[in-house]
């Protein structure tokens, strides 16, 4: 069968969808990937055929240190804290109506592409004549081109299924209220994607371009969303992009390593940092290890000064270096978390907030497997506090004392390993597209 992927430019998380288009095409499936012109590159290193659609775009600017707002005037943590609020006492009918009205006109329409990737998607897509869609969970240009080319069409997540979560959300409410307070502002902007091409839109068809005719997912079960939706749990590999391996990376180290990595989208996409590196780094200055910083020319040339227990460098395959390290310090993002899990590395995350760091530091905390440590602990004095039981001192100090941390990682990655591969997944494919295709 013919099998089309498509990402918005998030470079990411078109990293975790390689390992599943790679047991598509060993098995003898063809695969191309459909992208905006920035991600092209990475799609064609990775071995995979590559689809330019769209134009370039570039996300929102630098955040400011507080991390609300961007210097665009658009705030990410406003545009994707809607969808990622869970406390039932705010998640009424005005404050669910309100999430979706923004997503759908902003983030949304810009994750997709705005029309020039629709339209080239599409186009594609009719030509090309593909038997399944994969769609990240974020590009809904994916079930929009799989509707108009007759495709069966699979969502793919990047983490915890905020979306998933609201929307069921969303119905739920939009089903209570009277006749004149049903506004639907997601039905209204998925009819009018589908009617660009020809396409009608009836009412129960928007869960199924919400959330896929079936979702793929890659998250740990302890971590994913209940909801009656037909999910197909697979195992996350991980896939950190072509590179060349460091000798230094494979040579024991002579005291604990610990990496501290910030993520790639906050500095490629993003437009950079929430936290002061530099602060960061002067407060692991003192301790006894050796720390592992993945950081860019921009990023090195805003430092005073680089401590002697770091090593700084602008790229290196976690999927390498954690084997090595007895803790790694990040930002939340899935991608790291997943390297770090796969292979049993206890973690500190410092939470970006821009969707489902802060869960992930919680759900590892609760199984021992990590801390999280908050906003206000990453700036100032309490950083540099060296009796404060939540500084960041004090909790790699513990992870790296305390066996149980290190255990309870391994538990989590044997748990991983007894979860589908990507060519268990193949098989299910196949049988789902042969019932949904049109």
């Amino acid at each position: 069968m013919r099998v089309l992927f498509t990402v918005y430019a998030a470079k990411t998380h078109f990293y975790n969808m390689v390992p599943i288009a790679w047991a598509l095409r060993a098995a003898g499936h063809e695969v191309c990937v459909a992208s905006q012109p920035q991600v092209v590159e990475a799609i064609s290193r990775s071995g995979l055929a590559a689809v330019p659609v769209g134009e370039e775009e570039s996300m929102p600017g630098r955040p400011a240190q507080d991390g609300d707002h961007v210097t665009s005037g658009t705030s990410w943590r406003n545009l994707n804290a809607g969808v990622t609020e869970t406390r039932p006492e705010v998640l009424t009918w005005d404050y669910v109506l309100g999430t979706f009205t923004v997503a759908c006109s902003t983030h949304y329409e810009h994750a997709t592409g705005g029309r020039a990737m629709l339209d080239d998607l599409v186009e594609f897509a009719r030509s090309w004549r593909p038997d399944l869609v994969i769609w990240d969970a974020m590009t809904f240009a994916g079930p929009v081109a799989a509707r108009a080319s007759g495709a069966a069409h699979a969502r793919m997540l990047f983490g915890v299924d905020h979306i998933g979560r609201m929307y069921d959300k969303y119905t739920e409410l939009l089903g209570r209220q009277e006749p004149e307070r049903r506004d639907d502002p997601v039905g209204d902007w998925l009819a009018g994607r589908l009617a660009r091409f020809g396409c009608e839109f009836h009412e129960g068809l928007a869960t199924e371009m919400m959330t896929g005719q079936w979702t793929i997912d890659p998250t740990p079960s302890w971590m994913q969303v209940p909801l009656d939706l037909p999910y197909h749990p697979v195992r996350y590999v991980p896939y950190n992009g072509p590179t060349a391996v460091p000798d230094w990376v494979h040579r024991p180290p002579e005291r604990p390593r610990v990496c501290l990595t910030l993520g790639m989208t906050a500095r490629e996409v993003l437009g950079g940092d929430v936290f002061s590196v530099q602060d960061l780094l002067e407060s692991v200055a003192e301790l006894d290890i050796e720390v592992v910083a993945t950081l860019n020319s921009d990023q090195l040339g805003e430092l005073r000064a680089l401590p002697e227990n770091v090593r700084a460098v602008e790229f290196v395959p976690l999927n390498e270096l954690l084997p090595s390290c007895s803790a790694v310090i990040h930002h939340g993002g899935f991608g790291t978390l997943g390297n770090a899990l796969v292979h049993g590395v206890p973690q500190i995350i410092a939470p970006g907030r821009y969707w489902d760091e802060l869960d992930f530091g919680r759900s590892l905390e609760e199984r021992g497997a990590g801390m999280l440590l908050e906003h206000e602990r990453l700036s100032g004095e309490a950083l540099k506090s060296k009796v404060d039981g939540d500084s960041l001192q004090s909790k790699i100090s513990r992870i790296l004392e305390d066996p149980s941390y290190r255990e309870n990682a391994e538990r989590i990655r044997q748990e991983i390993q007894r979860t589908p591969s990507p060519r268990a997944l193949v098989a299910e494919l196949e049988e789902k597209v042969a019932g949904h295709r049109a």
